[in-house]
């Protein structure tokens, strides 16, 4: 599960702060292509933040292009070469 301090975020709003987080993991293959993302509750739950602000952060992803979704089954990262 992906897993980001908080307290590094300085300056950052929490969205943007995921957001980059996790846009440089898929960039740097830290998430693989086609690696599945936590559910936007997990991982809300897993950080202490609202769901709105993980659907924030998977919405900008998306919306990009570094995720994609599959009903019914989740997100996973997108395939950037």
């Amino acid at each position: 599960m992906l897993t980001y301090s908080i307290e590094n975020k300085g300056e950052k709003s929490l969205y943007e702060f995921f957001y980059e987080s996790i846009r440089s993991d898929i960039v740097s293959g830290e998430l693989p292509p086609d690696g599945k993302l936590p559910s936007k509750r997990a991982f809300a739950r897993q950080h202490g933040v609202s769901i709105i602000t993980v659907e924030n952060t998977y919405g900008q992803l998306l919306a990009e292009g570094y995720i994609y979704s599959r009903p019914r089954s989740g997100y996973y990262a997108s395939n950037i070469q």
